[in-house]
């Protein structure tokens, strides 16, 4: 018969305080974790790690923290390179891990930190900080500069230092108006009074308590360039009334006009010097090119130059019925809606609607097309056209662009050539009624879509495809 033996060892945990009796020689699963328990937490230091900002030679004060530790902590701060910038001036209390001092470090300086606990061996945990270290706000001279009337300034407050975001206000003085100082310290917006305007603008810093610094200001706000505008019609009437503005902008107003050394102006006409109105009767046909110089009131007086060329031609009267129409052949010509005409009272008035008329075998296709925008997208004039008879009754025999069948059965009017790209001028194929041995008179019809047209409203009108 065996006798099994069992032997109970007794142990002594200290830091457990407990007994345990095992068979085998084994110690019953004791452990330093208080009977196999998950073990504690690590050590943390959970402080954000850049640190509250400060100003260079000012009092600091901040406090790290940890979690999970035991017992007491334990604190102590070291450079993070031999090359790196230190938080000089600022020191560690080892044992309640504020961190103070007088921060005699300007940038951004940077240290390790270390700390550890009370537990049995203790347990540590490092984490690196940062702190910005900024220069005090520091006064700055005053700053004189010029300022052009309603154009962007380029003007940057010279005081230094503090803790950002910083703002800015004028304490005292006048400072121009439509101008203010941006959180850049630049000065943003435009001014609209001319003149010289002295203030001190006081900035203040983010720190707390704020720091404030002074800068006075000495702002002239000065006129902008002179320049003559292109401000006449490019055609007048033969005999006819005429009357247009030179207009100056910039400089000082009352303005003065006269023509350039050696530039006349088309026979029958006159410059008006203190108004800049050109008018007469024009007597003579031709292309006149000639400048004029505007003179504003500053002193001393400032010049502006503008070139203007101006065609008197043979008025055309009016072409807005079929009855009075323009007769065209194949090619291109420019024209406006609606031509310079002369009514009793010497002014052109309104009118939408050119009509040309043109005459082509019967059979023949006949492209027309408007150019406008095309030529100039700018110009504001978004032609129509159709194709009429002598009755001003719209023909049916047309074929609208991109169409490349050979029906023409399509109402003869057009809007737009296309819609995407959008093209606003406007183009139609028309076949040609009658037969093919005879001539038949038709007219094309220009029209402002808006119905609002001018007279400078420009456009050109291209024939193609008429047989004779």
């Amino acid at each position: 018969m065996r006798t099994n033996v069992f032997k109970c060892i007794v142990t002594i945990v200290a830091a457990a305080g407990f007994l345990s009796c095992g068979g085998g020689g084994n110690s019953g699963g004791g452990n330093n974790n208080g009977g196999g328990g998950p073990p504690p937490p690590a050590l943390t230091i959970t402080t954000a790690q850049m640190l509250p900002p400060t100003i260079q030679g000012h009092a600091y004060s901040t406090t790290l923290a940890a979690a999970n530790g035991q017992g007491a902590l334990h604190w102590s701060i070291a450079p993070l390179a031999s090359n790196a910038l230190f938080v000089t001036g600022l020191a560690i209390d080892p044992n309640t891990g504020v961190l103070s001092g007088t921060a005699n470090f300007a940038g951004t300086g940077g240290f390790n930190a270390t700390v550890s606990d009370s537990a049995s061996p203790p347990r540590t945990a490092a984490l690196s900080f940062s702190i910005i270290a900024y220069q005090p706000l520091t006064d700055a001279a005053n700053q004189i500069a010029s300022v052009m009337e309603f154009q962007t300034p380029f003007v940057q407050a010279g005081i230094q230092g503090g803790v950002p975001p910083i703002s800015y206000r004028v304490t005292s003085g006048t400072m121009a108006p439509g101008l203010r100082f941006n959180t850049g310290g630049q000065l943003a917006g435009a001014a609209y009074a001319l003149g010289t305007y002295q203030f001190t603008v006081t900035a203040q810093d983010s720190f707390s308590p704020p720091e404030t610094a002074n800068q006075p200001f000495t702002i002239t706000i000065t006129p902008p360039p002179i320049t003559v505008t292109n401000s006449l019609p490019v055609q007048a009437a033969l005999n006819r009334p005429f009357s247009a503005r030179v207009v100056a902008v910039g400089g000082v107003s009352p303005y003065k006009f006269a023509l350039a050394p050696l530039n006349t102006l088309p026979p029958g006409l006159s410059l008006d010097s203190g108004t800049g109105i050109i008018s007469g009767t024009p007597t003579s046909a031709g292309s006149f090119v000639f400048s004029v110089q505007a003179t504003d009131s500053q002193s001393p007086a400032q010049n502006g130059f503008g070139g203007f060329q101006l065609t008197v031609a043979q008025p055309l009267g009016r072409n807005d019925s079929p009855t009075t129409a323009t007769a065209i052949d194949n090619g291109s010509i420019n024209a406006s809606i609606s031509p310079y005409i002369d009514p009793p009272n010497g002014a052109p008035t309104a009118g939408d609607n050119d009509y040309y008329k043109l005459t082509s075998l019967g059979g023949a296709t006949v492209h027309i097309e408007t150019s406008a925008k095309r030529t100039n997208p700018n110009n504001p004039l978004d032609t129509v056209i159709e194709i009429v008879d002598g009755n001003g009754i719209r023909l049916a025999t047309c074929r609208q662009p991109g169409d490349t069948s050979t029906i023409f059965a399509s109402l003869c009017i057009n809007d737009d050539i296309s819609a995407s790209p959008h093209i606003q001028d406007s183009a139609l194929d028309f076949q040609v009624p009658g037969a093919a041995t005879a001539a038949t008179t038709f007219y094309v019809h220009v029209l402002d879509w808006r119905g609002d047209a001018r007279p400078d409203m420009t456009y050109s009108l291209t024939v193609s495809g008429l047989a004779h």
